[in-house]
């Protein structure tokens, strides 16, 4: 594996795990097992590697819930696969903790890659929420923009809830819910 590779491998992990903010160069360096002058090459600057680790984090939580929706017959099939996708809230949402990242939050192009990618996961839902209302299996009555972004929501808080109480339950009663409401119970 090339040095670069080690470079994002090792801070995807720490920044997922200790914050983008909280995680120094020389912690990453130390971790992907590279020196100054490699890391320095591939990433002049911190704010560089954390916008190629937002970015990748984003692709492959994307990649994933297209994964987990792929072949089920019914776009509500669809969107449980995504509200499962919270299955294992205690380790947390590979984006979404970024979003309290302050560090994250203060650099432009970090904040940009950070949206760019919860614009995708909530367009891709969108269009799923479709697909459900054209064969049936959820109501037409539903605004599939609003739909999306309250699923979004509902993920993303689960993870909070989950992680702040220590419970799974919690994660697992909140896509339950959303569930529910998806089928009109």
């Amino acid at each position: 594996m090339d040095n670069r590779r080690l470079i994002i491998d090792s801070a995807k992990r720490l920044f997922w795990h200790r914050g983008y903010s909280t995680t120094s160069p020389k912690q990453v360096m130390a971790d992907a097992g590279v020196g100054q002058g490699s890391f320095y090459h591939h990433f002049p600057a911190k704010t560089e590697l954390g916008q190629e680790v937002v970015r990748e984090n984003g692709r492959d939580l994307i990649d994933a819930v297209r994964a987990a929706m792929d072949g089920l017959p019914t776009g509500r099939d669809r969107l449980a696969a995504f509200l499962g996708s919270a299955g294992d809230a205690l380790g947390g949402c590979q984006i979404g903790g970024f979003a309290y990242d302050a560090g994250i939050l203060a650099e432009p192009g970090l904040r940009e890659s950070l949206g760019a990618a919860f614009t995708e996961l909530g367009d891709l839902l969108e269009s799923v929420v479709r697909e459900a209302q054209d064969d049936g299996s959820v109501s037409s009555k539903l605004d599939p923009a609003k739909t999306a972004a309250a699923l979004l929501a509902v993920v993303e808080g689960a993870f909070v809830v989950a992680r702040a109480t220590g419970r799974q339950s919690s994660a697992d009663a909140a896509t339950a819910g959303a569930l529910a409401l998806l089928d009109g119970s």
